[in-house]
């Protein structure tokens, strides 16, 4: 059984933006999710780490990758709130929560 990708609602909140956007300015995710800029600045900065979102020009203008696609469409995510991974940030504001397979 394939392990759950671990999205918090706020990654959540971009990917869904930038599939429905097809790309966008971070000023422009934030104004459209509901989401403060700098949370907004730091979820991009995590997704594109993992290969969600990649940069479609040289000018901040991101895109969801077709990794993001499916990260987006498995949604069983942890919604705990609690930092599983001693990064300081939970769920609440756009960590993730991990879902550990036994």
């Amino acid at each position: 059984m394939p392990r759950p990708i671990d999205l918090s609602d706020a990654d959540q909140r971009v990917l869904r933006h930038l599939r429905d956007a097809g790309a966008d300015y971070p000023a422009l995710v934030a104004a459209n999710t509901g989401l403060h800029i700098p949370l907004v600045e730091r979820r991009i900065a995590a997704l594109e780490e993992r290969g969600f979102v990649e940069a479609a020009t040289g000018e901040r203008i991101y895109r969801i990758t077709e990794a993001g696609r499916r990260a987006l469409e498995g949604e069983a995510v942890g919604t705990t709130g609690v930092d599983t991974d001693g990064a300081g940030e939970t769920v609440a504001d756009g960590g993730t929560a991990s879902v550990e397979e036994e």
